[in-house]
């Protein structure tokens, strides 16, 4: 459960610091106001992508940092397995900038991936345009596992199997062979050891290269504008001793020479951060550009020998040293090593089974479930099927009702979501058809179909997820809207969940009510947040209602709407 959360220099926001609570809250206010920027603060939590253009004006860097509940055995393992500090409550942090995006699990520096990672253990993400969990068949699997509360957890007996294959392959192979490819494998994983290749660093680097390649013109635009500030700072130094003249003679002048005296020291100071940037880049040019062009050949042309993507080479390497340490180890007898890969293909097979039959078994009611709540929502007559199959794998040790099936640690199941959106239309996989509200409200459908039916409903609120659920109901109204309010709050009785809406029929069920708006200092504009409870939460329902939060037949509607919930 996200405990706090903490947005400094990204967009209008300027330095915004909220706690969270259990059950469910609510952010509303005008287009425009920042709501949208919560989500992305949160994005960049679990990994998301981090775009320069986010960071304020006139700031370097914007920073995200969250404190996150609960969940400790499995925050634990996941720390542990990392090597990140085992600290409790969880510190996430997140900055963004020119060049490299860095991120920190407990003040310890992390991957991006590292936080992906760590994402699943806390929040969940749903939004009108973000729903990669549905239109990516691959992982349609992992969904509805984690909606019918089921952990595959066969990690162990995929690793043993393949352990097992590798030794009776290398046993296999005559003497001859094995000293050949022995000193192939010795060769090959010379030069990765040497490269030494890092899960993620493949796309970090591409990422930091781009800004570097500019380095040449941003230092010539910062020299220009340190020359350009060296040759006016004089005439207004001139300006501000004139004015000292006119203050010794008209003391009522003294405000004007202050004010140009402020001049001259913010001048001066963007003189000196220009030169410092036209260092800067001029050394990053000249020092980095070089060794990460050379970095990014190197994993290219290990990608090539290896025939994989640069990406792969980390698991590659990995393979690599499987397989000779194998090599290393294989004397023993052949008949024992097939024996041993039977054993621990039959262990697999029986436990990869005994979960394709607990996904079997809970498909159906879940499929009616979804259906059900999907009428409630707007939808009405929409059909889904959860298509259940094997995931083959050609050459595969183990084999379920006589074909090869996938050895791994989600069993050798595979599952597609088809949706019929309308009666008579037919089936067709949820990618090619669906609409982003439908797939909005699948999701909602889907999470709360698992509430009702699987272990999932059975969790406390700090055991739950944190659901984030960026405008679910966009372009809805009326019953519609009254029921995804209703499915939402039914959410937040086991979840931590944050909506951001425009309506107030889902704002009214709310436990909170956060507004966000625009103010403007300074001359600088900054989004706030305010907490809305009594009158000024009815009038906030009134606004989103009918744009007036004051007119009377508005007020008494949103007082209607919360005396209903």
């Amino acid at each position: 459960m996200l405990s706090s959360l903490r947005i400094q220099n990204l967009a209008l926001v300027e330095d915004l610091s909220l706690d969270w609570g259990p059950g469910f809250t609510v952010l509303t206010g005008e287009t425009g106001a920042g709501k949208s920027l919560l989500v992305d603060a949160l994005s960049l939590l679990v990994g998301a992508r981090g775009d320069a253009e986010l960071v304020r004006h006139g700031a370097e860097r914007a920073t995200v940092e969250a404190v996150v509940e609960g969940r400790f055995e499995a925050w634990r393992t996941f720390l542990v397995e990392r090597g990140l500090p085992e600290e409790h409550p969880v510190v996430l942090r997140r900055e963004v900038g020119p060049g490299r995006s860095r991120a920190w699990i407990n003040g310890a520096s992390c991957a991006l991936a590292d936080l992906r990672e760590a994402g699943r253990l806390w929040m969940r993400l749903t939004s009108q345009h973000d729903h990669q969990s549905l239109l990516g068949e691959d992982r349609h699997l992992a969904l509805i596992d984690e909606v019918l509360g089921i952990e595959p957890g066969l990690e162990s007996e995929a690793v043993a199997v393949r352990q097992a294959e590798a030794a009776l392959k290398a046993r296999r192979r005559s003497e001859a062979e094995r000293e050949q490819r022995l000193e192939q494998l010795a060769e090959a994983l010379a030069d990765l050891e040497k490269l030494a290749p890092k899960a993620g660093e493949w796309a970090q680097l591409k990422a930091d290269r781009e800004p570097l390649r500019h380095a040449v013109h941003l230092e010539q635009a910062f020299r220009e504008a340190a020359d350009a500030l060296n040759d006016g700072l004089p005439k207004v130094e001139l300006a501000h001793k004139a004015l000292a003249k006119a203050v010794h003679h008209w003391p009522d002048a003294v405000a004007e020479q202050d004010r140009l005296r402020s001049a001259v020291l913010e001048l001066e100071d963007l003189l000196a951060l220009a030169k410092d940037q036209a260092l800067r880049w001029a050394g990053a040019g000249a020092d980095r550009i070089e060794a990460m062009e050379a970095r990014l050949a190197t994993y290219e042309r290990q990608a090539r020998r290896h025939r994989c993507e640069p990406e792969e080479l980390p698991g590659r390497m990995q393979a690599l040293k499987d397989e000779q340490r194998s090599l290393l180890a294989g004397n023993a007898p052949l008949k024992e090593l097939e024996a041993a890969l039977a054993k621990a293909g039959e262990i697999y097979r029986a436990a990869a089974e005994a979960l394709h039959g607990r996904r079997t078994a809970a498909i159906p009611k879940l499929e009616a479930e979804v259906q059900k709540r999907l009428g409630r929502l707007g939808m009405k007559g929409a059909r889904i099927q959860l298509r259940l199959a094997l995931a083959e794998e050609p050459g595969s040790p183990v084999q379920q009702s006589g074909r090869p099936v996938r050895v791994a640690a989600q069993g050798f199941s595979a599952l597609a979501i088809w949706i019929e959106p309308n009666p008579g239309e037919g089936f067709r996989p949820l990618a090619k058809i669906a609409s982003g509200g439908e797939l909005s409200r699948l999701m909602l459908s889907l999470v709360g179909a698992g509430l009702a039916l699987g272990p999932a409903s059975t969790s406390g609120v700090r055991d739950g997820l944190t659901l984030v659920l960026d405008e679910v109901d966009a372009g809805l109204g009326g019953e519609t809207a009254l029921a995804v309010g209703k499915a939402v709050a039914e959410l937040g009785k086991a979840h931590q969940v944050l909506a951001v809406t425009h309506l107030a029929q889902v704002a009214a069920r709310a436990d909170r009510h956060g507004r966000l708006h625009k103010e403007t200092e300074g001359g600088r504009t900054r989004s706030a947040l305010g907490w809305v409870a009594g009158e000024s939460r009815n009038r906030e329902l009134a606004r989103l209602l009918s744009g007036h939060p004051d007119r009377a037949e508005a007020l008494e509607h949103a007082k209607v709407l919360l005396e209903g919930c």
